[in-house]
Parts: C-alpha cells; sequence; structure tokens
C-alpha cells in the first residue's frame, strides 16, 4: 500500500477546503429575498465566503453542511 506524502495530504485537503467553499457560494447564490429575488450574485457570494478563512472552514466541513455555513454568513449582517 502507498503511503501519501504530507505535500500530497495537503494538496488534496486544499482541494477538498476550495470543493466546500464553491457550495458555499453556490448555497449563498440560492438565497432569495422576500420579493423572491436573489439577495446576492455570485461576486458578492464569493466575498462574503471569504469572512471564512480556510483553516475555519476545514475545522467546520464535518460538522456544518455548506448551506449551514451559508446560511450562517448571510444571517451574519457582514453583507
Amino acid at each position: 500500500m502507498e503511503q501519501t506524502t504530507d505535500n500530497t495530504s495537503a494538496a488534496n485537503g486544499k482541494e477538498n477546503i476550495a470543493a466546500y467553499r464553491e457550495r458555499v457560494v453556490a448555497a449563498i447564490c440560492q438565497a432569495k429575498d422576500k420579493d423572491g429575488n436573489a439577495r446576492y450574485n455570485e461576486e458578492e457570494a464569493r466575498e462574503l465566503s471569504q469572512e471564512l478563512s480556510d483553516e475555519d472552514l476545514a475545522f467546520g466541513m464535518d460538522y456544518n453542511t455548506p448551506e449551514e455555513v451559508a446560511e450562517l454568513l448571510i444571517d451574519s449582517g457582514l453583507a
């Protein structure tokens, strides 16, 4: 059985975090206002997702769905 190196593990971790962040961005883009209009465009959703560092996301990935993280960010009032 082949062992992975620290660099390979780190690269896979970064890819997982990037994919998770993309799912958070997609969930933010799905948020609607009271009239049914999108609350955020993709650029705004990306900016809002950047409020959490990769380390923050990595820590919470096992405990929170991307949709839950998106809701937390939307409700935070940061944007």
